[in-house]
């Protein structure tokens, strides 16, 4: 262990890897879980904000007085505005109003970026009353402002987390490969909520390279999955110039074909586990954990003895508190 950071972003990933004891009770597999709310900004999007921010340094797309800007209600907006105050850029975080909890904008604006909530428009809300993408296209709005601003205003990159092929390649690099290392190789199954596709994807071609039999699985929310929504979303991605879904990330996750299977999670299913999880285990998870965890025990009971299943804590409890549900 490295007894001085020149920096906290030294102290992003090589997270632990814990075994599950009490919640798997009953089961011949074991559960190991990849605690990502040990990173510094408290969740697993520290390592593609990173990665995103070195590439686009790198790249020259970041320079000295350069804007960071994205659209997230969450975990990618507060570890960008973390590593944007690391590296002295600004940042600003764009979200649909009212979708963001207090404690991740209260956590942004501590990091010092600027948040953004953006208005649907009378327009757009006519348009979309009654559809069943209007949750999907709301959130399309944030990356239009992104858009706008990396067109007409100098020195502003927009992250762009759905489509940067860098998220993948953070979690391949760094969470796949710290796995590997921490499993000896032995892993099954592997399980995660697909929000971009990053986590799931990255970690999965890590593990597929070694051993191709390794089954992926993916989690959603029942209430707003985006393998059903994406589709329905392109027509508005196209009316409004936003850059298009083929290139998503969640897209490339069902071409290529690697999901053994995708299951759809309720909120008292993942809020329930989240509890378990803390209570039984100390672990002080969020909900989307508590939904990683709930489908890996399924997965456990199918594979039986001597089976490992591997899945992430993404981000930590507090995020959670002003919303208990499910998202991605």
């Amino acid at each position: 262990m490295k007894k001085i950071c020149d920096s906290i972003l030294e102290a992003i990933g090589n997270t632990p890897l814990v075994r599950l004891n009490r919640v798997t009770e009953g089961l011949e597999a074991e559960v190991l879980v990849k605690c990502e709310y040990m990173n510094p900004s408290g969740s697993i999007k520290d390592r593609i904000a990173l990665r995103m921010i070195r590439h686009a340094e790198e790249t020259g797309k970041l320079k000295k007085g350069s804007k960071v800007v994205e659209a997230s209600t969450g975990n990618t907006a507060i570890a960008l505005s973390m590593v944007s105050a690391v590296r002295g850029y600004k940042a600003l975080m764009c979200m649909p109003k009212g979708w963001a909890t207090v404690e991740r904008t209260r956590t942004m604006r501590a990091y010092g970026a600027e948040v953004q909530e953006v208005e649907p428009g009378e327009e757009i809300e006519r348009e979309l009353k009654g559809k069943s993408v209007h949750g999907g296209v709301v959130e399309l709005l944030p990356r239009i402002r992104c858009l706008e601003m990396e067109t007409h205003e100098p020195a502003t990159w927009w992250a762009r987390q759905a489509l940067n092929p860098e998220n993948i390649a953070a979690n391949r690099d760094t969470t796949g490969k710290e796995i590997l290392e921490q499993t000896g190789g032995k892993v099954d199954a592997f399980v995660a909520s697909v929000g971009t596709g990053g986590t799931l994807l990255g970690v999965a071609e890590a593990l597929l390279a070694v051993n191709p039999g390794v089954k992926i699985y993916a989690v959603e929310p029942a209430s707003s999955s985006l393998f059903k929504m994406a589709p329905e979303l392109r027509p508005y991605m196209e009316k409004y110039g936003i850059p298009g879904i083929a290139g998503w990330i969640i897209t490339q996750l069902e071409e290529r074909k690697i999901l053994a299977e995708a299951y759809l999670v309720e909120d008292p299913e993942a809020v329930e586990m989240t509890n378990r999880l803390a209570r039984e285990e100390g672990l002080f998870c969020g909900i989307s954990g508590g939904a990683n965890v709930h489908i890996a025990l399924k997965v456990a009971q199918q594979m039986g003895k001597g089976k490992t299943v591997v899945t992430v804590l993404p981000d930590n409890r507090y995020r959670y508190f002003g919303n208990e549900h499910y998202t991605t």
